[in-house]
């Protein structure tokens, strides 16, 4: 049996045709299409929890930092470092705990 190229090539057209005006009419289809390049690092998450605490009299202010992803310890540090300016805590007259944790 002979297959001629152009009744295949016609056979194949009409069959996507058909797939695709089937899928248009009848279902509901959301396409979504994402393309990303560059850097790979964008993955971090940081949470910084400050708690001031009265123990026996004495201010003392706990602080836990959580970096979650690609992140180093000194990105931590700067952060928090960032966040204390910003709550206006100074550092070299208050009591500081600090625990600091990453997950990769």
């Amino acid at each position: 049996m002979k297959i001629d190229m152009k009744s295949l090539f016609l056979g194949a057209l009409l069959g996507v045709t058909t797939v695709l005006l089937f899928m248009f009419i009848l279902g509901n289809v959301d396409t979504e299409v994402h393309f990303s390049s560059g850097n790979k690092r964008i993955n971090k998450d940081i949470d910084i929890r400050i708690e001031r605490v009265m123990e026996d009299g004495e201010d003392l202010t706990n602080v836990v930092v959580k970096g979650n992803g690609d992140i180093t310890r000194e990105e931590l540090e700067k952060e928090l470092e960032r966040m204390l300016e910003k709550q206006g805590i100074d550092k070299s007259k208050t009591k500081l705990k600090v625990e600091m944790e990453i997950n990769s």
